[in-house]
């Protein structure tokens, strides 16, 4: 491999390392390089959200509750 990023050094001497530039920074590098693309900041409007789940729990749907049902009349059969 003529084009290889990885390469053998040999352990009794030191590897050459690629000096940064102080002013660069890895964010900076890959904005330069295309790798990364900002994106815009997008706060959510959570108060769309709450009216629309007020309007779903309004109570007037026109169906009538009977908020004393407990179901005690129900019995089990056993065998």
């Amino acid at each position: 491999m003529l084009n290889s990023p990885l390469r053998e050094e040999p352990r009794n001497q030191r590897a050459h390392v690629i000096p940064i530039k102080p002013e660069s920074s890895l964010l900076n590098w890959l904005e330069n390089k295309g790798r990364i693309i900002t994106r815009d900041v997008h706060e959510p409007d959570f108060q769309d959200g709450e009216e629309e789940i007020n309007s779903l729990m309004g109570g007037e749907d026109g169906i009538g509750y009977d908020l004393d049902d407990d179901d005690d009349d129900i019995g089990i059969a056993e065998d």
